[in-house]
């Protein structure tokens, strides 16, 4: 008997264990061959611009500048994420993080900016290193860089969606 060691072309993305929460809404994300090159050519620069940017925020030294700069990382955040569950997705994980109200995301960074490399990490692991070649996105070399910049943004380790 021979077993393949095939994997679905989709994985299905929960904002809560769905045995725990049978209600946690499910997003099924596609990692066909066409759905990975558009994601990568989407979020091709997400990992060195979330880190500049996580870096001014850092630095920022007045109130107005750091709303300006969370402003900007909230929506770079959405960009990629809506990149994989689409604007719906996005509306329901801020309704899911303000229990039934959506949060503002320039208050959230952190929290989707671990939603954001949860995602890109998915995507690492479905695509070949000629996709992520094409597209000039190194990710085996950035990895470690988007985990210490989840860190940084201070979500917590082992956290992820489901």
């Amino acid at each position: 008997m021979q077993v393949l060691r095939l994997q679905r072309p989709y994985e299905d993305v929960y904002f809560e264990d769905p045995a725990e929460n049978p209600d946690t809404p499910r997003f099924r994300v596609w990692f066909d061959d066409r759905s990975i090159e558009g994601m990568l050519g989407k979020v091709a620069n997400a990992i060195d611009r979330a880190q500049a940017v996580s870096r001014a925020l850092d630095g920022a030294v007045g109130e107005e500048e750091r709303a300006g700069l969370a402003d900007q990382l909230a929506r770079l955040e959405k960009r990629v994420i809506v990149t994989f569950i689409d604007e719906e997705g996005y509306d329901a994980l801020l309704a899911w993080m303000g229990d039934g109200e959506p949060v503002d995301p320039a208050a959230y960074t952190n929290a989707l900016g671990e939603v954001m490399a949860t995602f890109l990490t998915m995507l690492g692991r479905k695509a070949t290193s000629e996709q992520l070649r094409a597209c000039g996105l190194y990710y085996s070399e950035q990895r470690d860089g988007l985990e210490r910049m989840a860190r940084a943004a201070g979500a917590p380790r082992g956290k992820h969606l489901r």
